[in-house]
C-alpha cells in the first residue's frame, strides 16, 4: 500500500523531469529547413547517375534535315518514351515491315554529363525502349538490333543545354 509520502516521491520524480524538459519545447525562432536528404543508396549494379538538375521538358529542334536516319529524343536523365517519338517510330516501323528484309538499328546517345559506364547503361535504356515500341508496333524482334554509344558519338558539338538536349538522343538506322 502507497503512503502519502511515496505519492509525493512518485510525483515528484515526474513533475521534475517534465519540468525540466519544458523549457526544451518550441522556441519562438524559425529554424532553417533541413538540407535536402541524400539520395538513397544506388545498387551495386547500378552506375551513379549524374548530377540532378532541372530541366523541363522541351521539344528538341532537329536539325538532322541534312541527316538520313530518323531520330527520336528523350528528357534528361530518362529512357521514357516522349510524345514526339511516338510518331517518329510508327513511320520507321510501317518502313521496315513494308520491305521484307527491312532491319534496324537502334543507336542510343546521351549528352556528355555523367559517368561513361552511366551514359552507356542510360543509352542502352534508351535504345531497348525504342526496340520494345517497334517490336509492339508489329516488327519482328530479329530485324531490331541495339547498341549503345554512351556520349561517346556526340552528333551536336557545343557544351550548352540546347546541344545536351539533341544529344540525348537514338539514332534511327534503317538498312
Amino acid at each position: 500500500m502507497m503512503t502519502a509520502r511515496s505519492w509525493g516521491v512518485l510525483t515528484l520524480g515526474l513533475l521534475v523531469p517534465l519540468t525540466g524538459l519544458g523549457g526544451l519545447g518550441c522556441s519562438h525562432e524559425q529554424k532553417a529547413p533541413p538540407a535536402r536528404p541524400a539520395a538513397p543508396p544506388v545498387a551495386a549494379h547500378a552506375p551513379a547517375p549524374p548530377p540532378a538538375r532541372d530541366e523541363p521538358a522541351q521539344a528538341v529542334n532537329d536539325d538532322s534535315s541534312q541527316d538520313k536516319e530518323p531520330a527520336i529524343y528523350f528528357d534528361f536523365d530518362s529512357a521514357l518514351l516522349r510524345g514526339d517519338s511516338h510518331q517518329v517510330l510508327q513511320q520507321v516501323a510501317s518502313e521496315v515491315r513494308a520491305e521484307k528484309t527491312g532491319k534496324i538499328r537502334i543507336e542510343g546517345n546521351c549528352d556528355e554529363l555523367g559517368t561513361t559506364e552511366y551514359n552507356l547503361a542510360l543509352g542502352e535504356a534508351r535504345a531497348r525502349a525504342a526496340k520494345t515500341y517497334l517490336v509492339h508496333l508489329g516488327v519482328p524482334d530479329g530485324r531490331v538490333a541495339t547498341v549503345s554509344y554512351g556520349a561517346e558519338r556526340p552528333k551536336y558539338p557545343g557544351h550548352d543545354d540546347q546541344a545536351h538536349a539533341k544529344n540525348r538522343r537514338d539514332d534511327l538506322v534503317v538498312r
